[in-house]
């Protein structure tokens, strides 16, 4: 809307990543939970989601709360979400009102949390008086405050673990060599530790017959300290000859336990006799908190680059 007025209504500083806020909210079927243990209930229109133009739902409640939201336009890109709706009806009466509703979720960048903000933007102060005569803003603060604070309850829910939504993060890298060799490079953790400079701090145990898999894979277990002792499980290997190689592990921490980035997928394509891709994937609880998520990240980036530079000066 070109030279409109704005309104704030709502604000909320997320100490979670972008990613795991943008997926709770537009990509999980945790947010239905939200509006089954609330008084006001939301209903999508048949073949409308969060993402497509001109969808549409209902938010109802107490108070005779009965209002339809048209979505008019979307944007979507790595620093932000943005939503705009128009009202269509309120208590089942049409309005024809100049005004919009911007919910955005903002990627703050300094420190790696995420921004909430809901507000209204409108062209006139008669439209927004238009918009009090029919349902009050101080009930719309109320009812998007209220939806919030569940939100951030989400978080910190015991969820049930095959319900919690992933939160996936990858890489890759252009590496000089065949993919078979980056394959059998990579496989060997005594190289990994090699390029880290670490090869004679950590201890590599291979542990072939700890839970014996059909298919004898190279399972091990790295020894770093007496407090941290990581597990890794080969869960398979699959190749398409002179395609790709995918390996997967199964990690957990000492003891056994389960380890912060349990799944991780090298994936290695063949571009040509002496150029592969190296696509790495891991996922993390969607719930992690910012700092830790940037500082896992940065360090799994520095270990991978530092191998691709290895591998390609042997």
């Amino acid at each position: 809307m070109k030279k409109a007025k704005t309104k704030q209504i709502y604000i909320l500083n997320l100490n979670y990543p972008f990613e795991s806020v943008h997926m709770l909210l537009f990509e999980s079927e945790l947010i239905k939970k939200i509006y089954l243990n609330t008084d006001y209930k939301l209903k999508l229109f048949i073949g409308s989601n969060w993402s497509i133009k001109n969808s549409g739902f209902s938010l109802y409640g107490p108070d005779n709360v009965n209002i339809a939201f048209e979505l008019k336009n979307t944007t979507k890109n790595d620093f932000v979400r943005e939503n705009v709706y128009s009202i269509t009806y309120i208590n089942d009466i049409n309005v024809n009102l100049n005004l919009e509703f911007i919910s955005s979720l903002y990627n703050n960048t300094s420190n790696g949390n995420s921004i909430i903000e809901f507000r209204v933007d409108y062209a006139s102060d008669g439209d927004l008086k238009l918009l009090e005569e029919n349902i009050k803003l101080s009930k719309i603060k109320e009812i998007v405050n209220l939806f919030f604070e569940k939100v951030k309850s989400l978080f910190k829910e015991n969820i049930p673990e095959k319900e919690k939504p992933k939160l996936i993060w990858n890489h890759s890298f252009i590496i000089k060599k065949n993919y078979e060799e980056a394959f059998n490079f990579f496989y060997n953790w005594n190289n990994m530790a090699k390029t880290l400079k670490t090869d004679k701090i950590w201890k590599i145990i291979n542990e072939e017959n700890y839970k014996p898999n059909e298919k004898k894979y190279r399972n091990f277990s790295i020894v770093i300290n007496d407090d941290i002792k990581i597990f890794y499980r080969v869960v398979s290997i699959n190749e398409i000859k002179d395609e790709k190689i995918e390996i997967i592990f199964d990690k957990s921490g000492k003891n056994y336990v389960p380890a912060l980035n349990n799944y991780i997928k090298f994936t290695f394509f063949n571009i040509n006799k002496d150029l592969s891709l190296f696509l790495y994937e891991t996922h993390f609880p969607f719930n992690i908190y910012s700092s830790i998520f940037q500082t896992v990240c940065y360090y799994l980036f520095y270990c991978n680059n530092r191998s691709k530079n290895y591998i390609e000066n042997l």
